[in-house]
């Protein structure tokens, strides 16, 4: 499937919850339900207070209809992300590893599910902090950039959208820089071999004339 000039230019934040959707997560069920035969498999049958895992988009439409409450992730409570926030900020730190989509699905479960949560301001506080943590981490990675590769493990996707654009046309530019470079380097090795070589010649030059001088005095 060939990618279009927008895409490469980014996507919407719609178009990356879509996509989060499609992630798992755990749902407690409020009433019994038969298995679901859904396009990218079978999910349940529902047992309360049982735990189940099903996508996000369909954990979203139960706890609409109030059939379930959200389970939320590990990664979204307020002491994990504290020490997530710590950990960043450490001087030469990595990114820590984190779902693809954190973001999205932090905002899809905020949104729809924020009573499923604890301490849900703490909660977005801290994403607030965290992200501005890691955009702060992703510029100073920017300094490293070369023509090859940037390397940035542990990025999520929303990350590697918001720099996709500049990454895309800087990465173009050092590219264009090296041509230009190597270029002149072509040029500057032909221009060396033309001179060596035209001295060369005259030096041969000279020799022939020195030569034919000689003979001419022996000949006197």
């Amino acid at each position: 499937m060939s990618i279009t000039s927008r895409q490469q230019e980014g996507f919407t934040m719609p178009e990356l919850e879509y996509m989060a959707q499609y992630e798992t997560i755990g749902i407690v069920p409020f009433y019994r339900m038969d298995r679901l035969e859904l396009v990218t498999g079978a999910v349940g049958p529902f047992h309360p207070p049982r735990k189940s895992e099903v996508p996000l988009w369909l954990a979203v439409m139960l706890k609409r209809t109030n059939r379930c409450r959200i389970v939320a992730p590990n990664w979204l409570t307020y002491h994990h992300l504290l020490e997530l926030c710590r950990k960043e900020e450490l001087p030469d730190s990595l990114f820590t590893r984190l779902p693809v989509h954190y973001i999205e699905i932090a905002h899809i479960l905020l949104t729809h599910a924020e009573d499923d949560l604890v301490e849900p301001q703490s909660i977005r506080r801290l994403l607030q902090d965290l992200r501005e943590i890691r955009q702060s981490k992703t510029r100073r990675g920017f300094e490293m950039l070369n023509s090859m590769q940037l390397q940035m493990d542990n990025l999520s996707a929303a990350e590697v959208n918001e720099i996709r654009p500049l990454f895309r046309h800087s990465f173009d530019m050092l590219r264009q820089l090296d041509d230009m470079a190597a270029a002149t380097e072509a040029a500057r090795n032909q221009q060396q071999s033309f001179l060596q070589g035209s001295q060369s010649q005259q030096i041969s030059q000279f020799d022939d004339n020195q030569l034919f001088s000689e003979m001419d005095e022996s000949f006197v």
